[in-house]
């Protein structure tokens, strides 16, 4: 008679994590990050984290991970948005100017994308006590050096 496998843990993965880094491929179809919706076309490069380390045994690994985009919070005031289209239009709105001051900092030339998706989210401000959510619009870029040029050219 045979008992069914109980899970304790041993099949885990358990990696010590060396070093980390990321290069950026054409997106594996099927995966989810091939399209987007904002630019209206299919996504040229996707980040792919790539993990190197060792197993407790002692085995050498290297992971790498897909559908991980960098991102980044800004506030965006309540009073601003007095209904959810207008919410949509003016997020619509901050993400294209974004991606234009993206393109004009960078090589104007390139057909480099540089947003994915920018949507409205409720959560707690990170320093500080607050009692209730507060509203930010959190933005989803492909390159991840390109998260503090963007939030330097949004903090102007």
């Amino acid at each position: 008679m045979s008992t069914p496998s109980q899970s304790n843990g041993d099949d885990a993965f358990s990696l010590r994590i060396v070093t980390l880094d990321y290069y950026m491929s054409p997106p594996i179809p099927d995966l989810g990050l091939s399209y987007s919706s904002f630019q209206g076309r299919s996504v040229e490069e996707v980040p792919v984290i790539r993990i190197y380390g060792s197993t407790p045994a002692g085995q050498k690994a290297c992971l790498h991970i897909h559908q991980v985009l960098p991102y980044l919070y800004i506030p965006c005031p309540d009073n601003a948005l007095k209904s959810p289209e207008e919410g949509q239009k003016f997020v619509h709105t901050l993400s294209n100017a974004l991606e234009k001051a993206l393109k004009y900092k960078g090589n104007s030339t390139s057909k480099r994308q540089h947003v994915h998706e920018c949507c409205l989210v409720r959560a707690k401000k990170l320093y500080g006590y607050y009692p209730s959510d507060d509203l930010f619009i959190k933005i989803y870029l492909y390159y991840p050096h390109e998260v503090g040029r963007a939030a330097s050219m949004l903090l102007v």
